[in-house]
């Protein structure tokens, strides 16, 4: 069971979206400092609460890291290709390669895609772990919601939201 202002948050996070050639760009106000956002990016305990990324080893330094999204589950590429002092990351999530750059409270993530039609898709994930993230930074014990669980929490309204500003089909063909 879930605590259904869980799902409000996630549907009204302030999330503004924009697509450019092969790479999607979410940018969003979060409760919290940039410090409190900078720890729940890079450190893998604060990371296993909210994002589909927990990494073997903290964010923090340029170099190979193998990730997850559940203990046991096949582990795929996250390696830090950039980071600038506390307030911009770049490393891989599988296949794409995610830029984060932190400002005060507002949060902006770069997807690099590697299949530029899952644009939808990839946005709507990140909201809902973004909301989740925003609730944990207010104070609030939110439990994570990743992968299938995320189509509990509003999901194909969110999708459809995206596809429409993005004006791409909600899922890409086959």
């Amino acid at each position: 069971m879930h605590a259904p202002d869980i799902d409000q948050r996630i549907l009204d996070l302030p999330v503004a979206v924009d697509l450019t050639e092969g790479a999607v760009l979410l940018e969003v106000d979060l409760s919290g400092t940039s410090e409190q956002i900078w720890a729940h990016l890079t450190d893998p305990e604060l990371l296993a609460t909210w994002s589909p990324v927990v990494p073997e080893r903290p964010l923090t330094e340029v170099g190979p890291v193998l990730a997850r999204e559940e203990p046991g589950a096949e582990a795929f590429a996250a390696d830090v290709v950039a980071i600038a002092g506390e307030h911009a990351l770049s490393h891989r999530f599988g296949d794409d390669l995610l830029e984060w750059l932190v400002d005060e409270a507002r949060a902006t993530l770069k997807i690099d895609l590697a299949d530029p039609s899952s644009a939808a898709l990839q946005v709507t994930g990140w909201q809902v772990c973004l909301g989740v993230l925003d609730a944990r930074l207010d104070g609030q014990d939110q439990e994570r919601i990743v992968g299938r669980d995320a189509l509990d929490h509003g999901w194909e309204e969110l999708l459809t939201r995206h596809a429409e500003e993005l004006g791409l089909p909600a899922r890409p063909a086959k």
